[in-house]
Order: C-alpha cells, then sequence, then structure tokens
C-alpha cells in the first residue's frame, strides 16, 4: 500500500503523496552534485534500487524487541506505521515527497515482505520539539490505530536547549501512551551534521534518548552513528549524504537510512517468518489435524 502523506494543519508540514514503487527523480543543489551521477547509475526503468550504503550490524540491529509488531504481521496482511518527527521525517531536503524516508521505507517493506501491505503515513512537522509531538499523539497517531510509530526527535530539543530532564520526561510519556494502546515504537536518532559537533549538549541529548530507550526497552535506530560510519568507512562524503545546506538530509541519505531501517526490521520479523514458512511447507502436520503419537 502506498504511503499516506497528510496534512497536519500545522506550518512547516511537507504535504504530498506517493504511490509505492514509482521512479524517484534525484536531483541536489551544488553541494551534492558529486553524487547526482551516483544516484542516476542506480536508477533504472520506473524503479529506484536500494542505494549502495552498509553499515555494520551491532549499529543497526535492535536491542529491544517489537512485540506487538510480529502480532500485527500474524494478525493480518496490512501493517500501519506512523512515521512522527520533525523536518528530516517531512522530508526537507528531498526531491519529492515520494523521496522522503517514510516514502521510501514503504517501498522498501513492500518490496521485502510479500503478502503484506504496508501504510506508512508521515506525519513530519518541521521544526517541532519531542513536547510538540507529544501533543500532536492523540489528535494525529491514535486515531490512524498505528502497529508501529518511528518517532523522529531531539534534534531542535538540542539546538534549543529545552533540558535533558524535560526531554526524557517527554519521551517516556510518550511511550507511556503509546504503550497504553498497544503501540510499538523505535525511536530515531538525531541526524549527524558537521556543526552538529559544535552544538553544546548535541551528544547529551544522543545519550538521554539511549538512556530512556535501554530502562523502557525500546529499539533505537542509529542514525547519528550510521551516518558518522558512512563517512568514516568513506562510503559517502557529508556534502554526498547532505542537502546544500549540510543540515538536511536527501534522497540519497534518506534512501540508505530506509534500507537499514527495514534491515532491522526484517531481522526482528524473521523468527516469526521462519516459522511460517516451517508450518505451510509440503508435509508439514496441518494445526486442526490430530496426529497420533508412536508407539
Amino acid at each position: 500500500m502506498a504511503l499516506a502523506q497528510e496534512s497536519t494543519g500545522e506550518p512547516g508540514h511537507v504535504a504530498g503523496h506517493g504511490a509505492g514503487g514509482r521512479g524517484r527523480r534525484f536531483a541536489f543543489g551544488a553541494a551534492a552534485l558529486a553524487a547526482t551521477a551516483l544516484i542516476a547509475a542506480l536508477c533504472a526503468g520506473s524503479a529506484l534500487a536500494a542505494p549502495p550504503c552498509t553499515a555494520p550490524k551491532d549499529l543497526v540491529r535492535f536491542a529491544g524487541p517489537l512485540t506487538n509488531l510480529v502480532k500485527a504481521f500474524r494478525a493480518g496482511k496490512l501493517i500501519r506505521v506512523v512515521a512522527l518527527g520533525s523536518s528530516s521525517t517531512a522530508g526537507s531536503g528531498a526531491s519529492s515527497p515520494h523521496a522522503s524516508f517514510p516514502s521510501q521505507l514503504d517501498d522498501e517493506l513492500e518490496r521485502r515482505f510479500g503478502g503484506w501491505d504496508f501504510k506508512v503515513t508521515n506525519l513530519g512537522v518541521g521544526g517541532q520539539l519531542a513536547t510538540d509531538m507529544l501533543d500532536r499523539m492523540d489528535k494525529h497517531v491514535l486515531p490512524r490505530e498505528p502497529h508501529l510509530v518511528l518517532w523522529q526527535t531531539g534534534v531542535n530539543d538540542a539546538i534549543r536547549d529545552v533540558g535533558i530532564d524535560s526531554y526524557k520526561k517527554t519521551l517516556r510519556a510518550g511511550i507511556e501512551k503509546l504503550r497504553r494502546h498497544g503501540i510499538d515504537i523505535i525511536f530515531v536518532q538525531m541526524q549527524f551534521y558537521p556543526k552538529s559537533e559544535r552544538v553544546a549538549g548535541y551528544k547529551d541529548y544522543l545519550l538521554a534518548m539511549h538512556e530512556v530507550a535501554a530502562q523502557e526497552e525500546i529499539p533505537v535506530f542509529r542514525r547519528f552513528a550510521i551516518m558518522k560510519h558512512f563517512i568514516k568507512s568513506g562510503q559517502f562524503t557529508a556534502a554526498q549524504l547532505l542537502s546544500p545546506d549540510l543540515f538536511h538530509m536527501n534522497d540519497l541519505s534518506y534512501g540508505c537510512l530506509a534500507v537499514l531501517m527495514a534491515d532491522a526490521i526484517e531481522e526482528q520479523m524473521r523468527p516469526f517468518l521462519r516459522a511460517r514458512e516451517t508450518a505451510t511447507a509440503p508435509g508439514a502436520p496441518r494445526a486442526d489435524v490430530s496426529v497420533a503419537p508412536r508407539r
């Protein structure tokens, strides 16, 4: 199922809609011209090939469980996901709404999980703090009855320095609210950008998210660490991963993160998928047929 990208009626939201599997345009600014040739080479026909980005398993693997998502896979064929965040969820820096991280993730999940439909709703609003996102949960998130919420936050909180204790309190309140409704959560780390190293307390907010996640057993998608790995390993430069402002992400980095997020989700689903394959394999005992014990 195609990504739903709906206006929340608030400023800064990038509205638009794209169907899963349609072609994506790649058009970066001057600072990202080096990436343009690379991305163009990846495009074939009407579908975009997965970007050539890799990261160590320990950076991608989730420490916390996705218990309710596994239940959703067992129960039905439609999996509802809400991407809640600020500008990098909305898609700032992308060449089109369909090149945003949630949209590319929708396509990647559809490609990997045959037999299930995914509806990834983009609820990104540029410039928002974690408190703003918490305030939107009742009105914009819960009515959509998602099985999973991807909560991207922390960048604006760190830049404005809302206070570590206040930030952690907001994260815990959001976890409690979503869990009361049987919704799984994945925290999405703040992004890496060159000037982040000079933002006082930036890493303190990264650590605060991990502290709350560890205490509450919430999976964390380590975006900051993954982006730094891309650069340190020589796969990409900062200019290739970021928009001309060297702050927001772009089609390439959104695509890389979508692929790696899908990797992490797929790993969580693997035991269920293997059990399902075994149960439906030719010769497997039917659940409704009693088998007499061997004597």
